[in-house]
């Protein structure tokens, strides 16, 4: 039986409604927007838990979307009424949550509230296009059951599985994620430099023909051309300062790779347990989550400026990279300095170490104020 023209009509005001609603939040949740959602949230839950909560709702009704759109008979009706709770529920609950994080970040950090708003934004966008499919099939212009079900489906349930994780994560558990991520990039990074350092001479097997000292079009001009096209693949043989300072360089950002592993070990891996049987709102947590933030949004800038620094090799630019290895030092030296005692304010193993480590990375740069220090 052909479902009712009222049904399907309903079921495509139903669509249009949340989609609208998605694609307005979706854009309030960029990194440069405030959240719609301005007045403060009196005595508000833990917003990790209302996350997973929802996202778990999201996945069990985009399950029922999913199966009521491709098994016949087709009832827009009842898959209507299952988007209807998604909006009411669902997508407000997550904004909430959003909301929460930012206007708890004393208590939450911003790293968390960052995160949060991402993946939850990332969840808007995937049930968008999951509702743009239904909505396809409901007025005939997509065949579901050709794909044996919504290709949408699997991605919103990733999306909200990121949901689910963060909750599982907690502060300090996405704390010790991302360090390690960041830590890789630098790692990656270093690789990188390594085999430019190495990387094929001209004088070389591999020098182009295009670039033989013969040819009419590059006479008088080879020193330059040559630059032009291997600067990026290897290190010119002729410049000596430049292969010293990227030995240099590299042997820096190592060290700096041994600060991350030290702080994820002696700092970032025992933050949670700090805070065991605190109250989450106590000056001691507030205080706790002020020094991560700060240590975090150090150790993130380190990456960028170690992927300019090597931008600056690549341009053969030996200045501009002196500058951007000392802000990578600089850098790195602050995050340490603000993680010198332990969530007790007690100095321990990673005390002793820094000190040995700041003498070994470089004993000139003057150490900035920080918390903890």
């Amino acid at each position: 039986m052909a479902p009712r023209e009222a049904d399907t009509q309903a079921l495509d005001d139903a669509i249009t409604s949340t989609l609208t609603r998605l694609t307005e939040f979706a854009a309030f949740l960029k990194p440069s927007t405030p959240s719609p959602l301005t007045e403060p949230i009196k005595t508000p839950p833990n917003p990790l838990n209302v996350l997973r909560d929802s996202a778990m709702l999201v996945k069990a009704h985009t399950t029922k979307i999913s199966l009521l759109a491709i098994n016949k008979p087709f009832t827009p009706s009842a898959i209507a009424k299952v988007i209807r709770l998604l909006s009411a529920e669902c997508l407000p609950a997550m904004m909430s949550a959003v909301q929460i994080c930012e206007q708890e970040s004393g208590v939450w950090s911003n790293v968390i509230a960052r995160e949060a708003q991402a993946r939850v934004r990332r969840v808007f966008l995937e049930m968008e296009t999951l509702l743009q499919e239904v909505q396809a099939v409901s007025q005939g212009n997509g065949n579901a059951r050709s794909r044996n079900s919504l290709s949408s489906t699997g991605v919103v349930w990733e999306s909200c599985d990121a949901l689910i994780e963060l909750q599982k994560l907690g502060l300090g558990g996405l704390a010790v994620q991302k360090a390690e991520q960041w830590r890789d990039t630098i790692k990656d990074a270093i690789l990188e430099l390594e085999e430019w350092k190495e990387g094929e001479d001209p004088d070389t097997e591999g020098h182009d023909a295009l670039l033989d000292s013969e040819d009419e079009a590059v006479e008088g001009d080879k020193g330059s051309v040559e630059d032009l096209f291997f600067a990026a693949n290897s290190l010119p043989s002729d410049r000596l300062e430049l292969k010293t300072l990227v030995e240099d360089s590299i042997n820096r950002l190592r060290k700096v790779v041994l600060l991350y592993s030290a702080l994820l070990k002696r700092r970032l891996r025992t933050f949670d347990k700090s805070c065991d049987g605190a109250d989450e709102g106590t000056d001691e947590r507030r205080a706790k989550v002020s020094r991560l933030d700060e240590a975090l949004a150090g150790l993130q800038k380190v990456p960028h400026q170690v992927d300019d620094l090597a931008g600056c090799f690549y341009d053969l630019d030996e200045e501009r990279a002196k500058v951007g290895l000392a802000k990578c030092v600089e850098t790195a030296l602050s995050a340490a300095l603000t993680m010198k005692v332990d969530w007790t304010g007690n100095e321990d193993e990673f005390t002793a170490w820094r000190v040995k480590w700041k003498a070994a990375v470089d004993p000139d740069v003057k150490e900035k104020q920080a918390i903890g220090g």
